[in-house]
């Protein structure tokens, strides 16, 4: 797209990532949803983190049984 037209993406059948952009985008005026997606995104990034030392301290094959 050329400058000043920005395209937002998201892949198909990703609802989750649609819905977060459509949030970020209307956040913008209003803070509720500003504060509430800022504990979304704290909260994934600690459940990542925490993935993140499972697999430091496992292997990869343990790491895949524990999230079935």
């Amino acid at each position: 797209m050329p400058r000043g037209v920005p395209v937002a993406t998201v892949a198909i059948n990703n609802a989750t990532n649609a819905g977060l952009l459509a949030v970020g985008i209307l956040g913008v005026g209003d803070l509720n949803l500003q504060t509430r997606m800022a504990q979304y995104l704290e909260d994934r990034r600690d459940e990542v983190l925490a993935k993140g030392k499972e697999l430091e301290e496992g292997s990869w094959e343990d790491y895949l049984n524990s999230q079935r």
